[in-house]
C-alpha cells in the first residue's frame, strides 16, 4: 500500500508539472510583443542600464524606485526593460513606469526561457556610450551611475565592476571589493562573472560580443571572461555601495533552479577554452583556468554541500568535473593547488564519489576550532581543546613571530580530550624578546591541514606562564610576548 501511495504521489506531481507547462504557454500566447521607442534620452545617454525582467515581484518595484531616485541627470542615462513574458503584476508595473519616466524605454516579447537573449535586446536598443546589465530584483545606491560614469570616464575604463552589497541574505566576497583597482589584474577581476557591469558599448560592437542565447548555464560568465580578455583597461570600484544583490525570498530568478551537472560543467568547460583561445601567454592561461576549476567545480565538494547531494547527483557531478580535468587540468597544473582542493581533484581525476565523502570527514576535522584551555593552577603546563575530536595523528602548537615569516613548531601530547604544551621543556625556545601569534596544525588521514588560529579562553588571560605573557588580541586570539 505505502508504495502504491508514493507511485501514486509521483504521478500527481508529474501531472502537476504538465499542466503548469500548458498553462505557461497560454499565457505566453496572450502576450503582445511591443516596444515604446528609444526613450527621451536615447541620443544623449552616456549609460543605458538594460534589465531582463521576468515575475519579479513584488523586487522590481524597488529597482524602479532606485534607478528613479539616481543623481544623474535622466537625459545621461537611459533605462532599457525588456519584459521577457512575464506573468506577474510586473507588466502593469513597468507600463506605469515607462509612462512616468521620459528616459525609459519599454520593450516587451514572448519568454525566450534565460536572461540572454533580453539582455542582447538591450543592448541591440541601446545607443548610448556604456551599458550596464543590471537585474530586476536588485537595486542600486542612489549615486551609482554618476559615480560610475564618472571614474570611467576619467581613467578610459572599457569593463567596470562596481562594488556589490548583499541583500536577503546573499553573500558577497568582500575581499574582492575592499579597494577600488584602476588596473585590476586580470585574476582578479576574472573572479566574478555575474553580469553587473558597466561595459564600454563599442567594445562589444567592435568585437561582436553578445550572450549565448538559449538555456546556456553561465551565459553571464562567458561574455564577460571575452570583454575582460578583450578590454584595455579592466576596474574594480569599491569607494561606495553601487549595488545591492539580492537572494530572493519570493519568486525566482530567471535563471534559478538546480544545475544540471552535465550542462554546467560543459559552460565551465567553454569559459575555459575562451580563457585559452584569448590570452596570449598559456601560463597565464592555465592560471585563469585553474582559478575557475576551483572556484566553479572544486566548490561543490564543500563537505555539507556534497554531503546534503543525493548518491545519484554526487556520481553525476564527479563524473561531469572527471571529464573537465582531462580536458583542461593536467596534473601538473593540478599539483599547484593547496589544500583542500588539491585532494578533492585527485579524488575528481579518479572519480572516487566514495573518497569525496571521506575527504569531506577530514575536511572537517583540519578545521576544528582550536581553544586554549584555563592553565593549571602551577603554570607548568598549557592546555588546548579541540573542536571537533578526532584521532589526530600529529598536532602542532604554530608560534608565529609577529611581522615576520619566521615561525616555530611545538609538538603537543595528547592527554583525554586535551592536548598539552609542557611549557618547562619547552620554554617557547627561540622566541626570547619577541610578540609571537599562535596557530594550530592538524595531521589526520594523512593529510596536513592549514594553520589555523589558536582561540582564547574566556577567562584567566592575560597571565604569566615562566616569564610568557599569554593574551587574547582585540580579535580573541592567542598571542604571547617574550619581550
Amino acid at each position: 500500500m505505502r508504495r502504491q501511495a508514493m507511485d501514486y504521489a509521483k504521478v500527481r506531481k508529474s501531472l502537476r508539472r504538465r499542466l503548469s507547462k500548458v498553462a505557461a504557454k497560454l499565457r505566453q500566447s496572450r502576450i503582445r510583443e511591443s516596444d515604446t521607442g528609444p526613450s527621451a534620452s536615447a541620443e544623449t545617454a552616456r549609460v543605458a542600464v538594460i534589465i531582463p525582467v521576468f515575475n519579479s515581484m513584488p523586487y522590481l518595484r524597488e529597482l524602479l524606485d532606485s534607478l528613479e531616485a539616481q543623481d544623474l541627470d535622466p537625459a545621461l542615462f537611459e533605462v532599457i526593460a525588456v519584459d521577457d513574458g512575464s506573468t506577474d503584476r510586473g507588466g502593469a508595473l513597468l507600463d506605469a513606469y515607462a509612462k512616468r519616466l521620459p528616459n525609459m524605454r519599454l520593450i516587451r516579447q514572448h519568454n525566450s526561457g534565460w536572461p540572454g537573449k533580453p539582455r542582447n535586446v538591450g543592448i541591440d536598443a541601446s545607443r548610448s556610450d556604456y551599458v550596464f546589465f543590471c537585474d530586476s530584483d536588485d537595486l542600486l545606491g542612489p549615486e551609482a551611475l554618476r559615480r560610475m560614469v564618472e571614474f570611467a570616464d576619467a581613467h578610459d575604463v572599457d569593463v567596470l565592476a562596481p562594488k556589490l552589497v548583499g541583500i536577503g541574505g546573499r553573500r558577497v566576497g568582500a575581499s574582492l571589493f575592499a579597494s577600488t583597482h584602476v588596473d585590476a589584474p586580470l585574476r582578479t577581476i576574472a573572479a566574478t562573472l555575474s553580469p553587473q557591469k558597466m561595459i564600454r558599448r563599442r567594445l562589444l560592437e567592435e568585437h561582436g560580443f553578445r550572450f549565448p542565447e538559449g538555456k546556456v548555464r553561465l551565459e553571464d560568465g562567458m561574455l564577460l571572461t571575452r570583454c575582460y580578455l578583450a578590454s584595455r583597461r579592466n576596474s574594480i570600484l569599491a569607494d561606495y555601495d553601487y549595488y545591492f544583490i539580492r537572494t530572493r525570498q519570493v519568486g525566482a530568478n530567471i535563471s534559478s533552479g538546480r544545475a544540471e551537472p552535465e550542462g554546467y560543467t560543459e559552460s565551465v568547460g567553454a569559459i575555459a577554452r575562451i580563457i585559452r583561445e584569448g590570452h596570449p601567454d598559456p601560463a597565464v592561461a592555465d592560471q585563469l583556468v585553474l582559478d575557475l576549476y576551483r572556484r566553479k567545480a572544486l566548490r561543490f565538494y564543500v563537505p555539507a554541500r556534497y554531503r546534503a547531494m543525493s548518491t545519484d547527483r554526487q556520481r553525476r557531478w564527479v563524473a561531469a568535473h572527471a571529464q573537465f580535468v582531462r580536458e583542461h587540468i593536467p596534473r601538473e597544473l593540478e599539483a599547484e593547488l593547496d589544500f583542500p582542493f588539491l585532494q578533492r581533484s585527485r579524488l575528481v581525476r579518479n572519480e572516487d564519489a566514495a573518497g569525496l565523502l571521506r575527504l569531506a570527514t577530514t575536511e572537517d576535522h583540519l578545521r576544528a576550532v582550536c581553544r586554549v584551555a584555563d592553565p593549571k593552577p602551577n603554570g607548568l603546563e598549557l592546555r588546548f581543546g579541540l573542536q571537533p575530536t578526532a584521532n589526530y595523528e600529529a598536532v602542532h602548537l604554530i608560534a608565529q613571530v609577529r611581522g615576520t615569516e619566521t615561525t616555530h613548531a611545538y609538538a603537543l601530547r595528547p592527554d583525554g580530550t586535551e592536548y598539552v604544551l609542557d611549557l618547562p621543556a619547552q620554554k617557547f625556545a627561540g622566541l626570547d624578546h619577541v610578540v609571537a601569534d599562535l596557530f594550530v596544525r592538524l595531521d589526520i588521514d594523512g593529510v596536513r591541514g592549514p594553520l589555523r588560529r589558536v582561540a582564547a579562553s574566556d577567562a584567566s588571560l592575560p597571565l604569566e606562564l615562566n616569564g610568557t605573557r599569554v593574551y587574547a588580541t582585540v580579535n580573541g586570539n592567542l598571542s604571547v610576548d617574550r619581550r
